[in-house]
């Protein structure tokens, strides 16, 4: 039962954590776009929803594909290419979701960006998913990978580059964009929290239950 409460416990926590987050991408969301060149390390622990603009230059022949992504209903990839600020750091420009082909020994073709241009959008970063995190790049012209590991990507492309991705904000752009900033909101950690000291409350009972069934017996006796 101790366990059972310390899940709910946990949960809980998880749920102030990112009840603290959704409130920081509210204000997010109503910011002004700061210039890309300007974010610092040391200014943000977290770039997830902020809004920035800047001029970026594509770098030929770096080019990626998510593997094992969903928008509505459909199984494919975010398609990534490598963009170059006017500060010379390098950063993972998204192009948006594209539908897999129905063979898997062929990748779908993606309209890559080819000249310099100014963008407004916003940036993001993934969690890390503890179970599955090597980035598996499939040798080609475009890379397929399986998670964003930017460790092993910046050893496998020999540069460095930021630790969050661009997406870009366009009335026209061509490929559809999940927006997913957090994959579990704070209700679902609240219900499940619930959950847990709803069975920590069953096993009390059934102890309670139990004990009483075996007092009325040894009285009996």
């Amino acid at each position: 039962m101790t366990l059972l409460i310390n899940l709910g416990l946990w949960q809980l926590q998880r749920a102030e954590f990112k009840r603290g987050l959704e409130l920081q991408l509210e204000l997010r969301e109503v910011a002004a776009s700061m210039p890309i060149t300007e974010l610092s390390d040391k200014r943000f622990a977290n770039y997830t929803g902020l809004h920035v603009h800047g001029r970026l230059t594509p770098v030929a022949n770096h080019y990626l594909l998510l593997d094992n992504q969903t928008y509505n209903g459909k199984v494919g990839y975010l398609a990534y290419q490598l963009m170059r600020a006017e500060n010379g750091e390098n950063l993972l420009f998204e192009m948006g979701f594209i539908s897999a082909l129905s063979s898997r020994q062929w990748l779908p073709k993606v309209d890559w960006l080819r000249f310099e241009d100014n963008f407004e959008g916003r940036l993001y970063q993934r969690t890390v998913n503890p179970l599955s995190s090597s980035l598996e790049l499939e040798p080609g012209a475009v890379g397929r990978i399986q998670n964003l590991n930017f460790d092993e990507l910046e050893k496998r492309w020999g540069l460095r580059i930021k630790p969050y991705m661009f997406q870009p904000q366009s009335e026209d752009w061509p490929y559809p964009q999940p927006w997913q900033p957090i994959a579990l909101g704070s209700e679902r950690h609240f219900g499940y929290a619930i959950q847990w000291f709803g069975l920590a409350f069953a096993l009390l009972c059934l102890s309670l239950w139990a004990w009483i069934g075996y007092v009325v017996r040894k009285k009996d006796d």
